[in-house]
C-alpha cells in the first residue's frame, strides 16, 4: 500500500464541491478529447487557483506518470475525495470503461450538489427570521424595558402578572446576562458533542425522523440520494455488496446508513434488494419497495433507480420550495405571540396610570 503523502495528512478540507465538481468536468472533457490522463491531470494543476488543490492535482499527476492506478492516487485524499468518488474511477479503470465512470460520477454529484444547494437555500430563510426574533427580543428586554422599570416603580402602581414576568426577565438578564451566555454556550457545545458522537447522533437521527414536517422531508433526501447512488454504481457493475456498502457511507441519517450496512450479509445469501426494503417500511416507502422488486425482476433496476432518483429529486425540490409557505404561518405565530405578549406587558400597565390620573 503506498505511502501517505504529507498532504494527506494535513486533512486538507478547503476543497469545496464545486472545486470536485469543475476538476471531474475538466476531466471528462479532456478524455474524450483525447488527452492521456497525466496529460489531462498535469493541464488542470496548472489552470488551479486554489494552491491546496492544486498541489493534490499535481500529486496525482505524477503518481499516474509514475504508473499508479488514478482510483489508487486518490485514496491518499479521503478528506477530498470520497469512497464512491473513488469506487467508481476504480470500477472505470478495471472495466476499460473509465469514461462511462466519469460521466456517471459527475451526474450523481451535480444531483447531490444541486438538492444540497435548494435544500441550504430553503431553510436560510426561517434561520434568518427566528434569529431576529431573538435579537430584537434580547435587545428590547436589557435596553428598553430598564426604562419603564423605573417608571412603574416609582408609581407605586400593581403591575399585572404578564408585566412582572417580563420586568423579571430583563432584571434577571441585565444582573446575570453573562451566566446566562456562558449556560448557553456551554448547553450548545454540549448538544454538538453529543450529536458528533456515534450513540448520539444515532438517537438525534432516530428523533429527526419522527418529527412532523422534518420527518418526511429528511426522508425523501435520503430515498433521493440512495437512488441517485445505487443508479451511478449500477452502471459500473461493481457487485451489488459493494453497492450498498458505498450507499451506507453516502447517506447523512445514520438510521438508514445502519439499515443499509446491516443488509450486505443478507445480500451475500442472495436476498432480494425489495425484501430487505421490505422489513423498514418506515424507512422505504411501499411503493418504493414495489418498484424495486419489478427492476429485479425484470431485469431494469438501472431503468427503476433512475425513475425513482428522479421523482423523490422533484418532490425534495417541491417540498423545499414550499417550505417557506408551510413553516412561514408558524415562525409569524410565534413572532407574533411573542411580540403581542411584550407589547400588552408594555402598554397595559401605562393605560391603566393614564386612567388613574
Amino acid at each position: 500500500m503506498p505511502e501517505k503523502s504529507f498532504l494527506s495528512k494535513l486533512h486538507v478540507t478547503t476543497v469545496s464541491n464545486v472545486d470536485k465538481l469543475f476538476f471531474l468536468q475538466n476531466i471528462l472533457t479532456m478524455t474524450k478529447a483525447g488527452f492521456s490522463l497525466d496529460e489531462s491531470l498535469k493541464t488542470l494543476s496548472a489552470q488551479t487557483k486554489k494552491k491546496e488543490f492544486q498541489n493534490i492535482i499535481l500529486d496525482l499527476h505524477q503518481q499516474v506518470e509514475n504508473g499508479v492506478s488514478f482510483h489508487v492516487s486518490l485514496k491518499k485524499y479521503p478528506h477530498v475525495f470520497s469512497e464512491l468518488f473513488v469506487s467508481m474511477i476504480a470500477a472505470g479503470e478495471v472495466s476499460g470503461k473509465l469514461e462511462e465512470s466519469l460521466k456517471q460520477l459527475l451526474l450523481q454529484m451535480k444531483k447531490s450538489y444541486a438538492l444540497s444547494k435548494k435544500i441550504r437555500n430553503a431553510l436560510m430563510y426561517p434561520c434568518i427570521i427566528v434569529a431576529a426574533m431573538v435579537v430584537l427580543s434580547i435587545g428590547m428586554i436589557i435596553f428598553v424595558l430598564p426604562n419603564m422599570i423605573k417608571l412603574y416603580s416609582e408609581s407605586g402602581f400593581v403591575l399585572p402578572l404578564p408585566t412582572r414576568i417580563v420586568i423579571n426577565i430583563s432584571q434577571f438578564l441585565i444582573d446575570h446576562g453573562w451566566l446566562v451566555g456562558i449556560i448557553a454556550f456551554i448547553l450548545i457545545v454540549l448538544f454538538i458533542l453529543i450529536i458528533r458522537n456515534n450513540t448520539g447522533k444515532i438517537y438525534w437521527h432516530k428523533l429527526l425522523l419522527k418529527l412532523p414536517i422534518f420527518s418526511g422531508i429528511i426522508k425523501k433526501i435520503n430515498l433521493a440520494k440512495m437512488s441517485r447512488t445505487l443508479n451511478s454504481l449500477i452502471a459500473t457493475d461493481l457487485p451489488i455488496v459493494e453497492d450498498f456498502q458505498i450507499i451506507a457511507e453516502t447517506l447523512g441519517n445514520r438510521i438508514y446508513r445502519q439499515h443499509l450496512s446491516a443488509s450486505t450479509d443478507n445480500l451475500k445469501k442472495g436476498q432480494s434488494i425489495a425484501s430487505i426494503f421490505k422489513t423498514r417500511p418506515d424507512l422505504f416507502p411501499p411503493v418504493m419497495t414495489q418498484m424495486i422488486n419489478v427492476g429485479e425482476q425484470s431485469g431494469t433496476l438501472d431503468n427503476i433507480t433512475k425513475e425513482l432518483a428522479e421523482f423523490y429529486e422533484d418532490e425534495v425540490s417541491d417540498t423545499m420550495a414550499n417550505l417557506t409557505v408551510i413553516i412561514e404561518p408558524i415562525v409569524m405565530l410565534l413572532v407574533g405571540t411573542g411580540v403581542a405578549f411584550i407589547a400588552v406587558s408594555v402598554i397595559y400597565p401605562i393605560y391603566a396610570l393614564v386612567n388613574q390620573i
